[in-house]
């Protein structure tokens, strides 16, 4: 009997059918082509792993769960053993949006006291309030928030008393010096450890190079005659020393350009922190491979010796985040236990003058208490107006102003009258 081609055909074509689909997506990408590959491998799956890994990484990089870590902490805490276990390298961006957020939803009980953040990306802010409320968009800026906004308020309370702070925010008066790192994932684990407040730090962050207002602040508050110590923080790598250099002068290429976007008016009292390389030799730092473009734009004997340029250009470089968590906050405290021995006390000036308004302040806040608790029962026995609601509309129409603000002008006419009867 004899068989028509086109028979042949209608058979192949249904049999090899995925196969075909299978190829034309190999040859768009990759994706598939080593999707196959794998299939048909002994090679380890990132994932069969990661229940054994992620566990032990996230303590280490916490100190048993002391400190905050970021992302990129634990991307650094868990990398060598994967490395070892599955004898390949783990992407950066694949640990931490796939395989760590997969180990959190599948574990949310074991890891519910975890504190993992990822850097802010954006802000929250809140109208109408005595003070300018701007929150990050960070998992625990947000968490915070929302644990203050639902604390339970008593509403017949002592009213508040005066601030006894010296009300001066300029240096020498509120800080001793200006801590600042080139990105701004380290804010939880600075808060937990309490760094600004116990060394009396004015704390900068920016991601990359400093911003214009960044390099205005520090030319003015952390100037060599008068001003405050500048302490920069920033990756070991050639981006890490420019944007050290380029927070306190300008570039031969941005005046070369006619790119310059800030002039400094003094020079800066400044110290480089680092990373340096003895840091990465003490702390056994994990470095990552990279390219060293362009040309240098520092002066080596200032910023860079000769050994670790030669560590930069050998292609390799070390990120902050290859700290764990205690490790951070040992090599920070180390420099500025050093650098900074004791607390901030002013000059006699303004000691002087913060004397004189403490007795003021301490006066004021004894009459307060003292009228508070008359204040407060005559609250109590106070009868609530029946048209309150429809005169808290009009006098919001007339004021334009929130509700709150409106109620106190009620009260306020109110408790007049009170004291005119």
């Amino acid at each position: 009997m004899a068989i028509d081609a086109s028979d042949i055909l209608a058979v192949t074509k249904k049999v090899t059918q995925k196969w075909t689909k299978a190829r034309k997506a190999e040859e768009r990408g990759s994706r598939s082509r080593y999707s196959r590959q794998y299939i048909y491998s002994d090679r380890i799956n990132f994932t069969e792993i990661a229940d054994e890994i992620i566990p032990a990484g996230y303590d280490h990089a916490s100190g048993g769960g002391q400190y905050t870590v970021s992302m990129r902490q634990m991307y650094y805490a868990c990398r060598e053993a994967f490395k070892e276990k599955a004898d390949r390298e783990i992407e950066a961006a694949y640990f931490s949006q796939t395989l760590l957020r997969q180990y959190l939803n599948r574990n949310p009980e074991a890891t519910a006291t975890w504190k993992i953040t990822a850097d802010p990306r954006g802000t929250l802010t809140i109208p109408n309030t005595a003070h300018e409320v701007r929150v990050p968009c960070g998992t625990l800026a947000i968490e915070a928030h929302l644990r203050y906004a639902s604390t339970h308020i008593n509403p017949l309370v002592a009213p508040s008393l005066m601030p006894i702070e010296w009300p001066s925010l300029e240096e020498g008066t509120r800080y001793q010096a200006v801590l600042y790192i080139e990105k701004e994932g380290f804010e939880p684990l600075l808060n937990e450890a309490r760094i600004a407040e116990r060394f009396d730090l004015a704390i900068l962050s920016c991601k990359g190079q400093s911003v214009v207002a960044a390099r205005q602040f520090v030319d003015h508050v952390c100037r060599v005659d008068g001003g405050v110590p500048l302490f920069v923080v920033h990756d070991f790598d050639k981006a890490g020393f420019e944007i050290s250099k380029r927070l306190t002068s300008v570039s031969d290429w941005a005046e070369e350009q006619d790119r310059v976007a800030y002039r400094f008016e003094n020079e800066i009292n400044v110290t480089d922190l680092g990373l340096r390389l003895a840091d990465i030799k003490k702390y056994d730092l994990a470095s990552e491979r990279c390219k060293f473009k362009g040309r240098r734009d520092w002066n080596s004997d200032k910023f860079c010796t000769a050994e670790e340029e030669a560590f930069l250009r050998s292609g390799k470089r070390v990120e902050l985040n290859a700290f764990t968590s205690p490790q951070f906050i040992e090599w920070l405290e180390g420099h500025l236990t050093k650098r900074l021995p004791s607390r901030l006390i002013p000059d006699d000036e303004a000691l002087e003058a913060a004397y004189r308004r403490a007795l003021v302040v301490a006066e004021i806040n004894r009459a307060i208490e003292a009228a508070s608790d008359d204040a407060i029962e005559h609250a109590i026995e106070a009868a609530i107006p029946k048209t309150l609601r429809r005169k808290l509309k009009a006098a919001m129409k007339e004021s334009g102003g929130a509700w709150d603000t409106a109620l106190y002008a009620i009260a306020r006419k109110q408790g007049l009258s009170h004291d005119e009867d």
